[in-house]
């Protein structure tokens, strides 16, 4: 239904737009026509004006006119041979009236303009000139206007509808953005929502009838779901924010990230019975988000003790080389499938092997991360021999 009212948005600004244009280039047009048409006929009556002027006889007037000519006290006149005879009664008629200028049809669907002038000496002078060449020009001018106004109606109309689409853009990106997050946080936190409301449940249950000694086993297990679904939410947040912010331009170490993660998981791996280790050779600056990159360490190494039996080993090694700093997270733990390699940064894809976190938004985010920060990931393993992501950011 948004996305109905968003098309029917931008269709009725495309129209608006488009309209709005069209009216203001045929009030351009309309004004052209007629000045141009004016300018014309002025033209004309200035020529014909001319030949009066200039006239000596009726025999060689300029083509397309006639002349007519009366001498002072003569009722003859005399008019240019090749006239019509229709055309000739038009300059009899004229030489009769009083001065001036007029239009008139001389028959066969023929309009002349005539122009009637006295001289000094006492005669009078008439000139015709038809008038089809002018409405030729005329009738070429409007259809010039017209392939003109249409050519801009179209261009309106494609200019509108790129308007029309970069305005209406940001509202349905944030749109999509919406959607996606609700998507991803009904996906996300439908499983460990159901394993936090189970183990209550059965905590409910047990305190009724079995001491509180009894029940640290489930109340620690309880705590670890809260802490699971809390991570849950903030790869969700960051995911989210990772989309469509830029990271900050602060100069992180990720020596120093590095060492911090390695911390705060030592624990969660020694109770996994995985052997998590840190490597670093002096500081490794990069500019962005030390939240977001954190976060995308803590994803990695994560996955790797999720994919790490008893007894296994995660590394983490920071390198700076090349203009370039990485980060390599290696396990010896149940590796991969080569061609799995690029499915594993898609959102909610799942491996085939494993118990940890190498699918939903973890890679995902690691992923996000890499290109906010205009670097990249990758991976390489193989089934059985364990496996290798390396974050690789431009040095600070």
């Amino acid at each position: 239904m948004d996305e109905a009212r968003l098309v029917q948005a931008r269709r009725r600004s495309v129209a608006q737009t488009a309209g709005a244009i069209g009216v203001v280039l045929l009030l351009v047009g309309a004004l052209m026509f007629v000045l141009t048409s004016r300018q014309e006929s002025r033209a004309l009556n200035t020529e014909l004006a001319q030949v009066l002027t200039m006239a000596e006889d009726t025999d060689d007037p300029p083509p397309g006119e006639f002349l007519a000519h009366r001498a002072a006290g003569s009722g003859a006149a005399e008019v240019t041979e090749s006239a019509s005879p229709e055309l000739t009664r038009v300059l009899g008629d004229a030489l009769e009236r009083q001065p001036g200028r007029f239009d008139t049809d001389a028959g066969d669907d023929q309009r002349v303009r005539v122009l009637v002038a006295d001289r000094a000496d006492g005669s009078r002078w008439a000139v015709a000139a038809d008038l089809a060449p002018l409405r030729q020009r005329q009738g070429q001018l409007g259809i010039a206007l017209l392939v003109a106004e249409l050519a801009g109606l179209t261009g309106a109309v494609v200019a509108a509808a790129l308007l029309a689409r970069r305005a209406v853009a940001p509202l349905a990106t944030a749109l999509t953005l919406q959607r996606r997050f609700v998507a991803d946080a009904s996906h996300e936190l439908r499983t460990p929502l159901t394993v936090l409301h189970t183990r209550a449940q059965v905590l409910a249950r047990r305190s009724q009838t079995e001491p509180a000694a009894r029940l640290t086993d489930q109340l620690d297990q309880l705590v670890a779901d809260t802490r699971a679904l809390g991570d849950v939410v903030e790869d969700l947040l960051v995911s989210a924010a990772a989309e469509h912010q830029p990271p900050p331009a602060a100069v992180v170490d990720l020596s120093e990230v590095a060492r911090e993660v390695v911390a705060s998981m030592r624990e969660y791996a020694r109770e996994r019975r995985v052997e998590l280790r840190v490597e670093t050779s002096g500081t490794a600056p990069v500019v962005g988000a030390r939240t977001a990159l954190r976060r995308a360490t803590t994803a990695l190494v994560d996955n790797a003790i999720g994919h790490v039996a008893a007894g296994g080993h995660v590394t983490v090694t920071v390198r700076r080389h090349a203009g370039q700093v990485s980060v390599e997270v290696t396990d010896d733990g149940v590796g991969l499938d080569p061609a799995e390699a690029d499915r594993l940064f898609e959102r909610f894809a799942h491996g085939t092997a494993g118990a940890g976190r190498r699918f939903g938004l973890g890679l995902a985010l690691v992923q996000q991360v890499a290109h906010a920060h205009q670097g990249s990931i990758t991976v390489a393993g193989a089934p059985g021999a364990g496996a290798t992501f390396t974050l690789l950011l431009p040095a600070a």
